[in-house]
């Protein structure tokens, strides 16, 4: 990163700048926000999209990650700023480059608290088995990571990192049709091993911890916590999803030749999980003091989104 000028105004402490507030994350981050009393501005690059937030009690500011002059508005006397990757999947190293593009932008804005999410494994990736021949696709990792470090290379006077696990969301419209589009149908389908464990925090829960971290920036300034609020197995999954709707889903276990005979998209995904998988500490996230949602909990509170039959 190239070294910038940083200005020394705290800007307004109320104000949180929220960026990917029309996706999972941001829109779970600023909801919650603004739900507490912050007073938030989100970024869109599509100003149709601005209404439903101002409705909600939002500022918002219409700019692009790809041109940064569009970003300097947006942080015009902002304390904080929420940041998720935005991948752009036919623009190669497009995830990074936008994310130097706000933490820049940042910097020079003088923004003092910066949380940004990434995933949970970034970094120990370069540790993993069969590390660096494309076989868990580095990129992925590796961009993750260069994210984090940027944030904390920046020089802001306060930083988190959140790295998430797996959505309990993918359970739900849009991600279920993707990845697990037998679902519908009652039945969850991986090549996962019926004794692996994969570990699942609520979109909400992300945004709690952010939330916290801006109400008390001490205790979480400089911290890097991966977050997940159980590890189930399918058979597991499934149990809970079938309580919660009342219809009946079964876990299917098929072999990864099996899989992919079926033209399935994320057999490697499942081998990752099923050989190497997230490791987030859950037991010592209670000590943060912020809750996290049980899966069962979630599925009941989200039974009418989970399309079975």
């Amino acid at each position: 990163m190239t070294t910038t000028q940083i200005k020394t105004t705290a800007g307004d402490e109320g104000l949180i700048l929220v960026i990917g507030a029309t996706g999972a994350q941001g829109g779970a981050a600023a909801r919650l926000l603004l739900q507490q009393g912050r007073r938030v501005r989100v970024l869109v690059r599509d100003p149709g999209k601005a209404r439903d937030w101002e409705e909600l009690g939002a500022e918002v500011r219409t700019g692009d990650l790809s041109e940064p002059g569009s970003l300097e508005a947006a942080l015009e006397k902002v304390y904080g700023v929420f940041a998720i990757p935005v991948p752009v999947h036919d623009e190669p190293g497009s995830e990074y480059r936008y994310a130097v593009h706000l933490i820049e932008a940042a910097r020079r804005a003088g923004v003092r608290h910066f949380i940004q999410t990434s995933v949970a494994a970034a970094g120990g990736h370069r540790q993993m088995p069969k590390a660096g021949t494309g076989y868990w696709n580095d990129a992925y990792w590796e961009s993750k990571w260069r994210i984090e470090e940027a944030v904390r290379q920046a020089g802001f006077p306060l930083h988190t990192i959140l790295k998430p696990t797996m959505f309990m969301e993918n359970f739900t419209p849009p991600m279920v049709s993707f990845l697990y589009p037998d679902l519908v149908q009652g039945r969850l389908v991986t090549a996962l091993r019926p004794d692996t464990r994969v570990q699942f925090v609520a979109v909400r829960d992300i945004g709690a911890f952010a939330a916290a971290a801006f109400t008390e920036p001490q205790r979480f300034a400089g911290r890097t916590i991966e977050l997940a609020s159980e590890a189930l197995t399918m058979e597991e999954a499934a149990a809970a999803l079938s309580a919660a709707t009342g219809r009946t889903v079964t876990a299917v276990f098929l072999s990864y030749d099996e899989a992919r005979a079926q033209g399935r998209a994320l057999v490697r995904e499942d081998e990752w999980l099923n050989d190497i998988g997230h490791r987030a500490p859950i037991g010592e996230l209670a000590a943060y003091g912020v809750r996290l949602t049980p899966f069962r909990e979630w599925a009941e509170e989200n039974r009418n989104a989970i399309l079975i039959g």
